[in-house]
């Protein structure tokens, strides 16, 4: 009875203090160490687990839930309190977040404490649950509310600052950007969707790889900071430069969760940055590069040659007649002439080629993969014609040469000090003989083994008659007449290319044998002219170009004369052209061979007129039958207002002394057209035929119907 008493007594006092625990709404959950089982569970800690109190172990009403971090990410089984209590860790007040059944999230404060006995092992643990969802509620309404009065300041800020927000998640690749970001690029908000996409198809693709390759390294790494610039493409096409700087927010394992960050057009910055450093480099008058900056890529040109094994010429120009213009008009002036020119350096030479303005009115050029000398005197015929034509300053008419010195690498030196210091000196020979031309470094030997093998080269080609001539025609554009054809000189070389004058006439000028070629060009004409005829063709006039110097010889007019007779050929039907450059420093000898000419009723044609020296008035004084405008004016028209000035006016003058007028280099439609209606009555140039070998011109003459 005792003992069936004390039982039932037990009974009585167990079920009073679960009833009294039952009153506490503080959920209680007792657990066994050993199995785990459960073996008390209140009311308040089964509601609160959302599980009826039945027997089983104690962690699968522990963790049967959904505990999870502040990021959302799900507890594992080891985070639960009650199973590290039953580890031996003693667990003080701390809150977990769960989800409730019907999804909104909750928060307990959690206890746990292992039960140790005297040998302190764990027998049981004791795990208090207390619901403070309400206050965990409450402050994350503060929270949420102090973030939106800040976030609204701190968006006020940034569109004070014009900043752009944005935001990636990286688990789903969902993006926001805010209304600034978007206007960075030239859209409204309701414009632009906030996708991935649309940010990585607008960085540029110089920019692309370099950004994105950042961006994964920074995911990666495990950082948190991010910063970049690179250029995005605004709506209107062009790109602006941006700097973004974000943060990356990680999840307890490290792992990023987002990137927060922030936009600025930077555009601004960046162009004064490059402003600064086009001053430091480039010269401000011209934005040719400086001294230093020309120097620098010199040096890089001739580390590529010492790499492939080519050759470099460095070119130093000096304007002749220069001083007189900054004297008499200004030197306001004398910048807008070496703003042309640098203009027309630029556009006289490759994108490899270095071209930079280095004191007053020098210049050098660097040429890249020279193959030998001829290559540096095609370059420095081809400078020293663009840069003798006529300059245009306003009601200005401006006129100015360069002389111009040449070195070679690695002949004349391996470092660019050296070659321009050599080039300086044999432009300083030029200055001494008469400017307006070019020379070689007097010491470096690159020129003379290359004229004589040119020398030898062309008399053996004249010797095998391996030089060609072909005849361009010049026709009256009313009727669609030939009225002449130009004789112009052809080399073919041995891979079949016929080269162009401009590569071997003025080593042969400078060689004194142009002389020889040119009475070659003349007696070749005569023949040919004198082959057509035979074939049966309708008489055409010849153009024959003179040097300079057949024109200072005192026995020019006889060696014609002779010419004439020996094909023979009519002295009517011979044009001989000149170019003004024949003109200077012998004038009253060429004069005289141009009244002989004339006496023996050869006709004179001034060639490239417009390109060179002589004005409107002294072409009036001089004994001229022709003026032939030159190309670089035609092939402008008619959107160039200058070179169309210049060729209307020639044209008028022309028509009103009687002289015939043909422009040169006519090649379109637009440019036939402008002639017309200004009543030009001849011309020549690719848009009417190409120059041609004598037997394909007599078959073009016979059939084309121009004539």
């Amino acid at each position: 009875m005792f003992l069936d008493k004390s039982a039932g007594d037990i009974q009585d006092r167990y079920r009073e203090l679960v009833d009294i625990l039952d009153r506490i709404p503080i959920g209680i959950l007792v657990a066994g160490s050993g199995s785990g089982e459960l073996l008390l569970l209140n009311r308040a800690g089964a509601e609160l687990l959302e599980h009826p109190p039945s027997p089983g172990r104690a962690e699968d009403y522990a963790t049967h839930f959904r505990a999870i971090h502040e990021d959302g990410s799900p507890y594992t089984d080891e985070e639960y309190p009650l199973v590290r209590a039953l580890k031996g860790e003693t667990v003080y007040p701390e809150e977990m977040l769960y989800v409730r059944g019907d999804g909104r999230r909750g928060c307990l404060q959690v206890t746990a404490s292992p039960v140790r006995d005297e040998q302190g092992r764990t027998t049981r643990v004791i795990e208090t649950l207390c619901d403070v969802s309400r206050e965990w509620q409450a402050r994350q309404q503060r929270t949420q509310a102090h973030l939106a009065d800040l976030e609204t300041k701190l968006r006020l800020a940034a569109e004070i600052a014009g900043l752009g927000f944005w935001e990636w998640d990286v688990r789903n690749n969902e993006t926001y950007f805010s209304p600034q970001w978007k206007r960075h690029l030239g859209y409204r908000d309701d414009e632009l969707p906030n996708r991935y996409e649309e940010w990585e198809s607008r960085v540029h693709p110089a920019d692309r790889a370099r950004v994105l390759a950042g961006l994964e390294s920074e995911l990666r790494s495990g950082a948190s900071d991010y910063q970049v610039q690179f250029r995005m493409q605004h709506r209107d096409g062009s790109y602006r430069w941006i700097e973004a700087r974000a943060q990356v927010q990680r999840d307890a394992q490290g792992q990023p969760l987002r990137m927060v960050g922030t936009h600025i057009d930077i555009s601004d910055h960046k162009e004064r940055e490059e402003q600064v450093r086009l001053t430091a480099q480039h010269d401000r008058l011209t934005g040719l590069p400086n001294r230093a900056l020309t120097f620098e890529l010199a040096e890089q040109s001739l580390s590529a040659a010492h790499r492939s094994g080519k050759m470099c010429a460095a070119l130093f120009l000096d304007l002749d007649g220069f001083k007189p213009i900054n004297d008499t008009y200004g030197h306001h002036i004398g910048d807008e002439v070496l703003k042309e020119v640098a203009q027309r350096l630029k556009g006289a030479f490759r994108a490899q080629d270095t071209v930079g303005r280095i004191g007053g009115d020098e210049f050098l050029v660097v040429l890249t993969q020279v193959d030998a000398a001829p290559g540096a005197v095609h370059a420095a015929t081809h400078v020293l014609h663009h840069l003798s034509l006529p300059y245009h300053i306003g009601d200005l008419v401006l006129r100015s040469s360069p002389s111009i010195g040449i070195s070679m690498y690695p002949q004349d030196g391996t470092d660019i000090e050296t070659l321009v210091r050599h080039a300086d000196a044999a432009m300083y020979e030029v200055k001494q003989h008469g400017k307006a031309g070019y020379r070689f470094y007097a010491d470096s030997g690159t020129m003379q083994p290359d004229a004589m093998q040119l020398q030898h080269r062309l008399r053996e080609s004249m010797a095998h008659q391996s030089l060609q001539l072909y005849f361009q025609p010049m026709v009256n554009l009313s009727t669609r007449q030939v009225i002449a054809a130009e004789a112009l000189l052809r080399w073919p070389t041995p891979q079949g290319v016929a080269m162009s004058p401009d590569m071997f006439v003025a080593i042969a000028e400078q060689s004194g044998f142009i002389d020889e070629l040119s009475n070659w060009v003349l007696q070749a004409a005569c023949a040919q002219h004198d082959e057509w005829k035979r074939q049966g063709l309708p008489a055409i006039d010849i153009g024959i170009n003179l040097s300079p110097s057949q024109l200072r010889e005192a026995g020019l007019p006889d060696a014609i004369l002779q010419q004439i007779a020996r094909c023979p050929i009519e002295p009517d039907h011979l044009w001989i052209e000149i170019s003004d450059r024949a003109l200077n420093g012998g004038t009253q000898y060429a004069l005289a061979a141009l009244d002989r000419l004339k006496a023996l009723g050869v006709r004179i044609a001034l060639d490239d007129f417009g390109a060179g020296y002589l004005t409107l008035e002294q072409l009036s004084r001089l004994p001229f039958d022709r003026v032939k405008i030159d190309r670089t004016l035609i092939t402008a028209l008619p959107h160039d207002k200058a070179c169309a000035a210049v060729t209307e006016a020639a044209i008028s003058f022309g028509n009103s002394l009687g002289i015939e007028v043909v422009a040169e280099g006519l090649e379109s439609q637009q440019a036939l057209q402008f002639l017309q209606e200004r009543d030009c009555h001849y011309a020549q140039g690719f848009y009417l035929a190409r120059p041609m070998p004598g037997p394909q011109f007599a078959e073009w003459y016979s059939h084309a119907g121009l004539h």
